[in-house]
């Protein structure tokens, strides 16, 4: 039995833990980030602007769950086998396509009527269109397409329950007002990959999270691209489901705690204090992660990303109305 006190320290220490490997993390980010800064603005040798982040790479193939055992033992941690094939999901890269009724960008292809969602009594910027029938097999609806708006111009970052609404996600028919001439759109194709979390749901210390990662790395390999944190440049990475690209953890109970009412930007360590609640909180579930890109016009603050959560228990009835989106 674990007293109050003993469970108060024990989530201190986890945290500081967790806050350690994320500084040195950030570090790295931090570092890759300035030198793409610096590659982008220098001109080359013809005196051009170098290139903008590049496309993020489509998967070659799906790695099944049995491989991350085989991963596991290969790396010398056979222990982890049953909890790293648990924590196993399956994701769908979204890259740059020639044909296809998905897309970034331009206008979201929906005829009359249709009520454009708004925020605080200003429309949102349309960002994304999902065909679904398009897709491989997947808990998402087989019909129908996912269309994503955000409050772009003001880009709140979801800590704050008032944050509410400036992410919205509409579930319509794939009738599509089709533009092929749209240059403003960057069409997308889905390539399947199996994804591992940042972080594990058991505990870690430093060397065992470097071994983590490594595993991470060698199921990216398996499936032919790169873990995103360890490419030399910055990508321009866009997925639908899975476990997101970020070192930003417990994304999922921040999404619990602000549906709840909690505002994370006053109380940022409500996770760590409501710790017993985090075990009984409604799970929820990566639904999209955008990434900026020059590409289609997108540039969220500070380059960051936005990941768009949403609760398990809608996913299976195939309702969007109530996500949560955060910058990070």
């Amino acid at each position: 039995m674990v007293t109050a006190g003993g469970h108060d320290r024990r989530s201190f220490f986890r945290e500081l833990l967790r806050g350690a490997t994320r500084a040195v993390e950030e570090v790295e980010t931090l570092r890759r980030g300035a030198d793409e800064a610096i590659r982008r603005s220098a001109p080359d040798e013809g005196g051009a602007a170098a290139l903008p982040p590049r496309p993020a790479a489509p998967t070659q193939r799906l790695a099944a769950v049995d491989e991350v055992r085989s991963l596991c033992v290969e790396l010398g941690r056979a222990e982890w086998a049953d909890e790293a094939a648990a924590l196993a999901r399956t994701s769908f890269r979204l890259t740059p396509g020639s044909t296809g009724r998905s897309w970034l960008g331009g206008a979201p292809g929906v005829g009359e009527p249709f009520i454009w969602p708004a925020w605080e009594g200003v429309e949102l910027d349309f960002l994304a269109r999902i065909a679904l029938e398009e897709l491989p097999p997947s808990p998402l609806p087989p019909r129908g397409a996912l269309l994503v708006f955000f409050a772009l111009d003001r880009s709140p970052s979801g800590l704050r329950p008032a944050h509410a609404g400036a992410c919205r996600v509409v579930h319509v028919d794939d009738a599509v007002d089709d533009d092929p001439d749209d240059v403003s759109r960057l069409r997308l194709a889905a390539s399947g990959e199996l994804t591992l979390p940042a972080e594990p749901s058991f505990p870690l210390d430093l060397s065992e999270l470097e071994d983590w990662t490594e595993l991470r790395e060698r199921l990216a390999s398996s499936q032919g691209v790169e873990l995103d944190e360890r490419t030399a440049e910055q990508e321009a990475l866009h997925r639908l489901l899975g476990h997101p690209d970020t070192y930003a953890a417990d994304m999922e109970l921040d999404a619990d705690l602000v549906s709840r009412g909690v505002n994370l930007e006053e109380e940022p360590h409500a996770h760590v204090l409501d710790e017993e609640h985090a075990h009984d909180a409604a799970p929820w579930t990566l639904l999209l992660q955008l990434s900026s890109d020059e590409a289609f016009g997108a540039l969220f603050e500070d380059a960051a990303r936005l990941f768009v959560w949403l609760r398990n228990e809608d996913l299976a009835a195939g309702r969007f109305d109530d996500v949560r989106a955060f910058l990070r």
